[in-house]
């Protein structure tokens, strides 16, 4: 069965924080390396195994990496629901983005 995660490719050590059975991760690498496409693959996974979007928390360092990865999370459902064909997920997934805009992604003074 495809999932959300279809849409992209993970290396090992990505697929590993993206599917960690950890409630909290930390993502730490350097410029360029994926922090940001693991974090929305991790945020996409958590949403996906049916958590509500509220009961996530993504923390970042900069507001700009904050609007970064709401906007990659935004696109990728979006691509999603262009392509979702059961109802049900499509459900779920239009749910989701209608509630992207009060996701809690921000920096910890923002949050």
């Amino acid at each position: 069965m495809h999932t959300i995660l279809s849409l992209y490719q993970y290396t090992p050590h990505q697929e590993e924080a993206i599917h960690s059975p950890n409630e909290a991760i930390v993502v730490t690498a350097g410029a360029g390396s994926g922090k940001t496409r693991t974090l929305v693959g991790r945020y996409l996974a958590l949403l996906e195994s049916g958590l509500p979007l509220r009961s996530i928390v993504a923390i970042t360092f900069t507001d700009k990496a904050a609007r970064e990865m709401r906007t990659r999370i935004r696109s990728a459902v979006e691509t999603w629901l262009e392509r979702c064909a059961d109802p049900m997920q499509r459900a779920r997934w239009e749910q989701a983005f209608a509630a992207l805009d009060g996701a809690r992604i921000g920096t910890l003074h923002s949050l």
